[in-house]
């Protein structure tokens, strides 16, 4: 029979997981708060609502029950300005150590090290007093709580529909000689279904940033070219508003033999359809 694998807050994201999962000989499902909702999510996803708010059903633990969950909800404001993603992450936990899960994948995001600068990995200490990164903190360590959740924090993403020079087109951007810390979609799939293969790894913690060191200029000049607009289109005139950082994603190519599909993001840049 074949295994399981739950995409929590099944988005973009994880619509582009789920058929390089299915094609591994998974059985997908994924999740969306509403019915209707989940009833939207294109094959091989078999959509499921899941409404954190509700008690739990039996039907829902027998279903998470030997499955292995990959959570792409994302942190965001909700009613009266104050995000819930710690208390939605703190009920997932409580969920899937109720059903007995075979472990659990935390997608997480290298906006954790903002404010940070130089090269970041995943010892850095953390600027715990900027909002964004308390709540990021907060929500991997609802899930970390458990012995058997890994988190990955992905950099910026790109890959099908999501065209990084469509990001940045009438908008001036801001540290022109920075690096950037981009990842596509197809690195990581396959970051996942390394980890689901080399399950359990070493760390609870692995960052996911393609590793060539590409300066904002050079990427969004290859990003313009790629959508045959000129590279003066992209204004790259504006002031520094965050430190210079790179993304290490160091530890987790070693410690799961994890070898890039995009060393280089603007190799990526064609693979990014509308």
């Amino acid at each position: 029979m074949a295994e399981k694998v739950l995409i929590i807050g099944c988005g973009w994201l994880g619509q582009q997981l789920a058929p390089v999962l299915a094609a591994a000989g998974y059985q997908v499902f994924g999740s969306r708060r509403t019915q209707a909702a989940a009833e939207t999510l294109p094959a091989p996803i078999q959509g499921i609502a899941l409404d954190f708010q509700s008690p739990w059903s039996a039907a829902q633990l027998a279903l998470f029950q030997d499955a292995w969950l990959i959570c792409t909800i994302p942190p965001g404001a909700r009613q009266g300005g104050v995000s819930d993603y710690p208390q939605v992450l703190q009920q997932l936990a409580q969920l899937a150590q109720a059903a007995g899960i075979k472990g659990g994948i935390h997608i997480s995001s290298t906006g954790i090290y903002q404010g940070l600068s130089g090269v970041v990995n995943e010892r850095s200490e953390l600027q715990l007093t900027q909002p964004r990164v308390a709540l990021l903190a907060a929500g991997e360590q609802a899930l970390q709580q458990q012995d058997n959740w890994l988190t990955l924090r992905l950099s910026g993403l790109m890959g099908p529909g999501r065209h990084p020079g469509r990001f940045v087109q009438g908008r001036v951007m801001s540290g022109a000689m920075q690096p950037v810390n981009m990842v596509h979609s197809a690195d990581v799939a396959a970051a996942v279904l390394q980890i689901l293969s080399r399950w359990p790894l070493p760390h609870a913690c692995y960052n996911l940033s393609s590793p060539q060191r590409v300066t904002k200029t050079e990427f969004y000049q290859a990003a313009a070219n790629s959508l045959g607009q000129v590279a003066d289109s992209i204004d790259l005139s504006g002031p520094a508003t965050e430190p210079a950082r790179q993304v290490s994603s160091s530890a987790f190519c070693q410690d799961s033999g994890f070898a890039f599909r995009f060393a280089d993001a603007r190799a990526a840049l064609a693979y990014c359809p509308d």
